[in-house]
């Protein structure tokens, strides 16, 4: 069949050849400023031909390039990186397309160049669509070195508010352009209406150079992302197929692309000087190859989109997990509906990518807690800078102040301290079965502080090698897809024991504490019945591959001590203000375990903690203390959680953890077995530049300034919370 297309295509291009079609009349003088020329500039008879041909040629393409885009509408759940930059080049491709067929047809109806009203719609679509597209090739490589640099961030969210805003941007410029003078639109010299400036040769020659620059810096990338790719996704067993398989795709489409482009370049160069300089009858058809050459473009982009196994939507696919035929061999395979994104290739890299990186993390874990007291040596080549100058707001506090220090068990100098290993899948294999093949990143592991924090995991009996060990967490892991937590974007994990939790840092957290470590564990040691969530070691991992990409983290206990999530009947986050802080009202759920609800929730629904008038005593004051001296430490943003949890069928587990832990587990009086698990949490947030300007920008949105925002001063941000949360929920 596309032989046949080639062949009446060359038979089109032989009839006008000898027709003479590229004669001297035709020609157009870019110095000429005669608008009567410009019909000149209109399609040729074999160029309006292509167009009608090439559109007319792939129905079967364009069917299934709406199909996608359906698809994409009616779930939006697809919209996730890279989804909607395939969306979005699928959806300029066909917008092209419409234009040089309506525009093909109107030239062979009419026997006129586009004017008016038809040439501005297609003038502003074409520019449009033009930036567009190239801007959404870009991300195509943007995307996966995003998904990869770092499996366990949400990077991804950045490029996708950068590719909207900067959509939007385009969109506003070149109609607002269009606007203030509708002359910018107007026939170019291949015969199709875009911004154009025929009559200015300086503008001719800027546009045409940002063609030329948009050819170079696409290309730059592509050969940088295929390189980059490469060193970030190791040539793993694991996941050794997934990334050849990838890469082949994306070289492909890269590859057809850049030459596509190339030409294109070369023959809108050529007319450009031709319109200018040489005024040759021989060098007309370079207008013909323009189209041509843009017309197959897209064609052919539409067919790598929409018939490559990583994008083609599956509908029916029969499938069953190794895990659950594990877990139940007797099962039989079953159709399922599977959505487009779950057969992105890419998407299933980064699941791989993400496990092995939990998988490291957890054997580097265990590796640390091996390492002997005589192997710490100090992190002073190993500092991570603050992301801002030491300044009043965003200094460490003074602890002295706060309390009276009655038991020192920690020097300054431990702070310094730190234990390292460098993990390779021969360590990793001591810490496994014989029978376990598993995997690792080659990483040098860091604990900070670790007498420090083995001061807690020993005061409080943590077995942090049991509740992180590989081989138990295996299970979880395979069947791990989140939870990625909440606004921050933050990583968590739990342990299979569901006793600890693993939480991603910002490295901005890491120097936060790293300054007050000393502070916190002084404070903590003098205060047993402190509500602040206890941390119990800091880590951060640096692939050997790629040193950039730090993963810090910390492990903290998990406040619903592993109770499972049917029995926790309300979660509640709080932070003592007003402003967007309520779900209910957004969300349409019965089930209220399945939500974490806020400080207007809580008041609509608990009003208070009905607990015994002495134990309401004791949380007032030890939480007004944990807030007192997280308001000397200049922090801020902290939440109160509380977790209500229905323990009637859970008694004898319970009694193994009220001994230590009686303030933060404690009965209510309004209905016997269901108990208030209380703890202060994210608190290693400082208040900076960019929380001073969250908070006016929302002020400035709400036309309120009197707004009370969450973000605010430390000494604002203490007093609400003790005066509009604490002493409400807990009044004496």
């Amino acid at each position: 069949m596309m032989n046949g297309f080639y062949l009446i295509l060359l038979f089109l291009i032989n009839i006008q050849i000898q027709a003479k079609m590229y004669d001297e009349s035709q020609l157009y003088d870019c110095k000429n400023d005669n608008d009567d020329d410009y019909q000149k500039l209109k399609l040729f008879p074999i160029d309006c031909g292509i167009f009608l041909l090439l559109q007319i040629k792939a129905p079967v393409t364009f069917c299934i390039s709406i199909r996608i885009i359906q698809k994409f509408l009616k779930d939006f759940k697809l919209f996730g990186g890279p989804g909607d930059v395939i969306f979005i080049i699928t959806a300029t491709n066909g917008i092209q397309s419409i234009v040089q067929f309506s525009t093909a047809l109107y030239v062979l109806i009419t026997g006129l160049a586009p004017i008016d009203i038809f040439c501005d719609i297609t003038g502003i679509a074409t520019s449009i669509v033009f930036v567009i597209s190239n801007l959404n090739i870009f991300l195509f490589a943007a995307y996966p070195l995003a998904l990869v640099y770092n499996s366990l961030e949400s990077t991804v969210k950045f490029i996708r508010i950068f590719n909207y805003s900067f959509t939007t941007i385009i969109i506003i410029i070149i109609l607002l352009g269009f606007a203030v003078n509708n002359e910018i639109i107007s026939l170019t010299l291949n015969g199709m209406c875009a911004i154009s400036a025929t009559n200015s040769n300086i503008w001719d020659f800027i546009i045409a150079t940002v063609y030329l620059f948009v050819f170079l810096l696409f290309a730059t990338m592509s050969i940088i992302y295929v390189f980059t790719f490469k060193k970030l996704v190791p040539k793993m067993s694991s996941i050794r197929q997934l990334r050849g398989q990838y890469l082949r795709y994306y070289q492909k489409f890269i590859t057809f692309s850049l030459i596509m482009k190339f030409f294109l370049g070369i023959f809108s160069a050529i007319n450009l000087l031709n319109c200018y300089r040489f005024q040759k009858t021989y060098l007309l058809p370079s207008e013909t190859l323009q189209n041509f050459t843009q017309a197959v473009c897209i064609l052919g982009q539409v067919i790598f989109i929409t018939r490559d196994p990583i994008l083609i939507p599956k509908f029916k696919h029969t499938q069953t997990s190794n895990s659950q035929q594990n877990l139940d061999s007797s099962n039989d395979t079953k159709p399922v509906e599977i959505s487009m994104q779950q057969f992105n290739i890419l998407e299933q890299l980064q699941k791989e990518m993400k496990k092995t990186q939990v998988i490291s993390m957890l054997a580097g874990i265990q590796l640390l807690k091996r390492q002997k007291q005589e192997q710490i040596i100090y992190y002073k080549d190993l500092v991570i800078n603050d992301e801002q100058p030491e300044t009043e707001e965003s200094s460490q506090g003074d602890l002295s102040e706060l309390i009276e220090v009655t038991l020192s068990p920690f020097i300054p100098e431990e702070v310094e301290e730190c234990l390292v290993v460098n993990m390779n899948n021969e360590l990793v294999k001591t810490l496994l079965p014989e029978n376990q093949n598993i995997q690792v990143f080659q990483m040098k592991c860091i604990l900070y502080a670790p007498k420090i924090f083995n001061y807690f995991v020993t005061l409080d009996n943590i077995d942090i090698e049991d509740s992180f060990d590989v081989y138990k967490n295996l299970l979880k892991i395979e069947q791990f897809t989140g939870p990625d937590g909440g606004k921050s974007g933050e990583f968590f994990f739990f342990s299979h024991n569901n006793q600890l939790i693993l939480k991603t840092m910002r490295q901005s957290e890491v120097s936060t504490y790293k300054k007050r470590l000393l502070n916190f564990a002084i404070y903590q040691a003098n205060n047993r019945s402190s509500l602040l969530n206890k941390i119990y070691g800091m880590y951060t991992f640096e692939r050997s591959e790629n040193s950039e990409s730090k993963v810090h983290f910390l492990i903290m206990k998990n406040l619903s001590l592993g109770i499972p999530r049917n029995q926790i009947l309300r979660t509640y986050d709080l932070k003592g203000s007003e402003y967007d802080r309520e779900v209910l009202s957004k969300k349409i759920e019965s089930d209220l375990s399945k939500l974490t609800l806020k400080d207007l929730d809580f008041f609509k629904i608990e009003q208070q903690i009905w607990v015994e008038k002495d134990t309401i005593q004791k949380l007032n004051q030890n939480l007004i203390k944990d807030s007192d001296f997280l308001e000397k430490q200049k922090l801020i943003d902290y939440s109160l959680l509380i977790m209500i949890i229905d323990w009637k069928a859970q008694q004898q587990i319970l009694m193994k953890h009220l001994d230590d832990q009686k303030i933060n587990i404690i009965p209510s009086i309004k209905e016997e077995g269901i108990y208030y698990h209380i703890g202060i949490i994210d608190y290693l947030q400082q208040w900076n530049v960019n929380k001073s300007l969250e908070r006016k920008t929302k002020k400035i949105i709400k036309m309120n300034l009197q707004l009370d925002t969450s973000a605010q001063e430390p000494n604002r941000y203490g007093k609400r919370f003790k005066e509009k949360l604490i002493n409400r929920i807990l009044p004496l």
